[in-house]
């Protein structure tokens, strides 16, 4: 087997998505890429931020949250149909990584998305802290858009994994400005992402985000005190390789908008 050049990340992914639906493992992928299952697993998550298993897992719930949308049959069926051996596997899973079950995402995310619609008329920011306590640490962000890219809501977040799993650490969603900082970040080593959403103004389009423009930054991020980053994202439309954005950002922004007025009332 290859073992000296990187392995073609871009067409191993391919691979990986053509065969997600059935139980694909380490050992056909290192045959289909004629690489040894260390040195590919080693270069696939130096390239990606990410575990070949991670991947998996987050293709299996992306394509589930497609079918959920799209009214493809009962959860049991989805889970077949996206590659899990059992329903309660498939539904725990998704709800670790989407903080909704499979039964309640269609009707949550039908409502987020209404919300949606009538918050980016707002100009608002929304701020989003898992912890109240205060930290020197802070990450400073100017998010770049193509030339003439008429955006509409930006979503920045640091994540503990390279694939968001819930809520961000700390995170802010807004509709007009490009220049963020995330302050009081929680001491730790987190992943830095960006996404747009709303960009297609259709429901499943802004749940299953995979024409959406993002970036990130693939080397956790360390912050120890008094830790000041700064990063300029430019933004750009998804490539194979990229792992798939699974949290539900629109459920995620409704609650955090729900929070912010109920604290603006007791005020």
């Amino acid at each position: 087997m290859k073992t000296t050049q990187a392995p073609d990340i871009e067409k191993i992914v391919r691979y990986i998505r053509d065969n997600v639906d059935r139980d694909i493992t380490l050992d056909d992928i290192s045959k289909h890429a004629s690489y040894s299952k260390y040195h590919l697993s080693r270069e696939f998550k130096k390239q990606t931020g990410c575990s070949i298993k991670q991947y998996i897992e987050a293709i299996r719930i992306e394509k589930g949250i497609e079918k959920i949308m799209d009214d493809q049959g009962s959860i049991t069926r989805v889970a077949f149909d996206v590659g899990h051996k059992s329903p309660g596997t498939f539904s725990s899973t998704f709800k670790s990584q989407t903080k909704l079950s499979p039964k309640k995402y269609h009707s949550e995310s039908t409502r987020a998305y209404k919300f949606l619609t009538k918050w980016i008329k707002k100009n608002d920011v929304l701020v989003h802290n898992e912890s109240s306590a205060k930290t020197g640490n802070s990450v400073s962000v100017r998010v770049i858009y193509p030339p003439r890219h008429a955006h509409k809501i930006t979503c920045v977040g640091l994540f503990r994994t390279a694939i968001p799993k819930g809520e961000p650490v700390v995170g802010v969603a807004t509709t007009d400005k490009l220049e963020i900082t995330l302050d009081n970040v929680p001491n730790g080593r987190y992943y830095l992402l960006a996404c747009e959403i709303l960009e297609d103004l259709t429901v499943l389009k802004n749940y299953n985000l995979d024409k959406n423009h993002r970036q990130a930054i693939l080397s956790p991020i360390t912050f120890s005190g008094n830790s000041r980053h700064c990063f300029d994202l430019t933004m750009r439309k998804p490539i194979d390789s990229d792992p798939p954005i699974t949290i539900n950002v629109p459920a995620m922004l409704m609650r955090s908008f729900a929070i912010k007025s109920k604290k603006n009332r007791n005020s």
